[in-house]
């Protein structure tokens, strides 16, 4: 708080009326440079060294503000000024008894002096003694109605009582009394985003702003109340003008990171979470967050670190640990991240995202009973959670449970790890009513795997009425036109003709109310002209048996290190004579062929696929595939060809739990690792098996 200024007068040197009309624009150090002169032309004027630790003060010169305001009060020890301005360096320099002291002798000279009643109820907050500063805020208010200050510390000890509705009537008051004052606009703009009227907070941000445009805490919260509305690129620029007028402000640096991070520019952010730290290493805020833009770009090893750090930094904050444990569960080290989420809950039993993850960890752990206690906590604690919501369809969905699981797995628009986006359509989402001769389209959503499996549902949905236009990948547009009913088969990203309602094919089993007796298993329900398969067959030759290998999924699924293998890994299985191999890698996985080279007897077919017509069409060649958990273990069991899936120990939601076939694909057979990891001894075990086929097949047997 300020002083009152000292006033110009006939008898102040040229020299201290210079200095003062600095000082009313704000040029504190021509105005210092003034005051001295002033000074040195007459080392009695006790204005002169007031105003000169006015100035230290200021500039957070706090022992040379104490000294010459005390010179000056030396000179003039009547003056209640200069003991109001004594006061205010002693509070400056954080010596609160020798402030309150000061401001009590000031009191003494002139009682109705309300800048020194606000003055001595600012000491009392900074002692905790609230209610003596309550009434201090008052005394300043009846002594001078119009003192705005007084409203305004008073309106911030409401707000400290979370009296939000009392402190904005104050800081309207304040207002009417001090209409260009910013501080006012910014306080009454900081309650109103408390009670969250977001545009009176915006419009008062705003005001205080057009008074002072460099108020870099203005601009901050302005950015602030603009994220909560959703406006990231507007936050991000108030951020930018905040960061503007004040260069090393962290929490702008922060926040500008927070909003970019939300307009997916990781690298951006990253640089300004980093920007943040290199000013002050210890912002604990900005350490989090860096760490969770981290994991969004995989980099887990050094989010880890950064979450390490924030927990020294904070240890008592829940987020920390939970976040934590996020990252030792990306780097599989789960027992070290169940401890960590229970470290959440102990500082914060209600905290649901900590139970929703813990119970994460319990799952890949085995330990189902606790598992569901935790989402079902998770759930509890927060109805809305789409994560607990989504994760605990999946374990019904595993265990069999559909109806659950079904209704559950709608939440999935919702989870934002999944990065799922709906479609904006005007047409409702088809619930399995009667169709009545309605156009329905039914969408792919998620990867080419789902699209195999649950495409199987279009000859329903016709049975029910409906004329179908099914919207699916390009790279199965061909494959995909013949499927039963289906009137027309559109690539994504062409036009779409007009349709009634629409339905996105995973929830399709919804809509049908699927259990495990009414899957509708009527296989085959893809195929390919036959002349093409013969065609395939005579160009790809082989002895024996015909089979077929997969090992590697997308590397963009989300769990796809855990579901594709090598390769090398497959190696054994080519070492059983009789057996033609063929490789129906295709993409990324495919050059470990040509890096094994004569290791393999494997012929390379999976590189002439232009799309899935031609998987199919050489799968259909084919005795057996062999297939990790990806789209072609879904186009082998759509096509009706045998088909055995390796699984890892933790295996998708879709293989449900501990069985060896699919009540999805009849011609499948499920191996699952039995330790994670280990794809040694389940190519182990299929090769055992595989020895058996070839021997039934008339092969002479495996080598000894």
């Amino acid at each position: 708080m300020q002083a009152p200024e000292v006033a110009i007068e006939a008898g102040h040197s040229p020299s201290l009326k210079e200095g003062l009309l600095h000082y009313g624009k704000g040029e504190l150090l021509q105005a210092a440079e003034h005051y001295r002169k002033a000074h040195f032309a007459d080392p009695q004027d006790a204005d002169a060294l007031l105003l000169l630790g006015v100035i230290a003060r200021q500039t957070k010169q706090h022992a040379a503000a104490i000294q010459l305001t005390t010179r000056a009060l030396a000179l003039h020890p009547g003056a209640a000024h200069y003991h109001l301005n004594l006061g205010l360096a002693h509070f400056a320099a954080g010596e609160m008894e020798a402030a309150r002291s000061a401001y009590q002798r000031t009191l003494e000279i002139d009682a109705q002096n309300a800048q020194a009643w606000c003055c001595l109820g600012d000491v009392a907050v900074q002692q905790d003694r609230e209610d003596e500063a309550f009434a201090y805020y008052e005394r300043a208010i009846t002594v001078d109605p119009r003192f705005w200050s007084a409203r305004l510390s008073l309106g911030h000890l409401l707000c400290r009582r979370e009296r939000y509705e009392d402190a904005a009537a104050l800081y309207r008051e304040a207002m009417e009394i001090a209409p260009r004052q910013p501080k006012v606009y910014f306080a009454a703009g900081s309650v109103a985003a408390v009670l969250g009227k977001r545009g009176e907070a915006a419009a008062h941000y705003r005001k205080a702003l057009e008074l002072r445009p460099g108020f870099a805490e203005a601009h901050l919260n302005l950015g602030n109340v603009l994220y909560e509305e959703g406006d990231f690129a507007g936050a991000a620029a108030s951020y930018r003008q905040s960061i503007a007028a004040n260069p090393d402000y962290v929490k702008a640096h922060c926040n500008l990171g927070n909003a970019l991070s939300s307009l997916g520019r990781l690298h951006e952010a990253i640089a300004c979470y980093e920007r943040a730290l290199r000013l002050d290493a210890d912002t604990v805020a900005a350490q989090h967050n860096l760490g969770n833009a981290l994991m969004e770009r995989r980099d887990i090893v050094r989010a880890e670190a950064c979450f390490r750090r924030a927990v020294e930094l904070d240890p008592s904050r829940a987020e920390h640990h939970n976040s934590l444990g996020n990252a030792l569960l990306q780097r599989k080290n789960t027992a070290k991240a169940e401890e960590c989420y229970r470290r959440a809950l102990a500082l914060r039993p209600e905290y649901a995202s900590a139970h929703v993850n813990l119970a994460n960890a319990l799952m890949k752990l085995g330990n189902i009973d606790e598992m569901l206690e935790h989402y079902e906590r998770g759930i509890a604690l927060d109805p809305q959670s789409a994560g607990a919501h989504y994760n605990l369809s999946l374990s019904h969905l595993r265990k069999g449970q559909f109806r659950e699981g079904w209704e559950g797995h709608e939440w999935r628009w919702d989870f934002r790890e999944l990065q799922l986006r709906k479609r904006n359509f005007a047409s409702p989402q088809w619930q399995g009513e009667p169709l009545a001769g309605m156009t329905i389209l039914l969408h792919a959503e998620q990867g080419l795997g789902d699209t195999l499996q649950f495409v199987r549902y279009a000859p329903l949905v016709v049975e029910r009425g409906g004329r179908v236009i099914l919207e699916v990948q390009p790279s199965l547009h061909r494959l995909l036109r013949n499927v039963r009913g289906v009137e027309c088969v559109i690539a994504r990203g062409e036009a779409l003709p007009e349709f009634d309602v629409q339905c996105p094919l995973m929830s399709l089993p919804l809509a049908f109310d699927t259990v495990e007796n009414t899957i509708p298993v009527d296989v085959p329900y893809l195929a390919v002209p036959g002349e093409a398969v013969e065609q395939a067959r005579n160009r790809w030759l082989g002895d024996g048996l015909r089979v077929g290998l997969v090992w590697a999924g997308n590397p963009q699924y989300r769990s796809d290190e855990a579901r594709s293998t090598t390769l090398r890994s497959l190696l054994p299985l080519t070492g059983i004579p009789r057996i033609t191999f063929f490789s129906m890698q295709k993409g990324v996985g495919s050059e470990q062929l040509a890096q094994i080279g004569s290791e393999a007897r494997i012929m390379d077919a999976g590189s002439s696929f232009k799309d899935f017509q031609d998987t199919a069409t050489m799968m259909s060649t084919l005795d057996l595939v062999i297939s990790v958990d990806t789209s072609s273990a879904h186009l082998a069991g759509a096509l009706g060809i045998p088909v055995w899936i390796l699984l890892p120990h933790l295996a998708c939601w879709r293989w449900l739990e501990g069985r060896g076939d699919s009540p999805w694909y009849p011609t499948a057979r499920l191996f699952r690792q039995s330790v994670p990891g280990d794809w040694g001894e389940l190519v182990e075990r299929v090769s055992g098996e595989l020895q058996g086929m070839a021997v039934k097949a008339g092969a002479p047997g495996s080598r000894s």
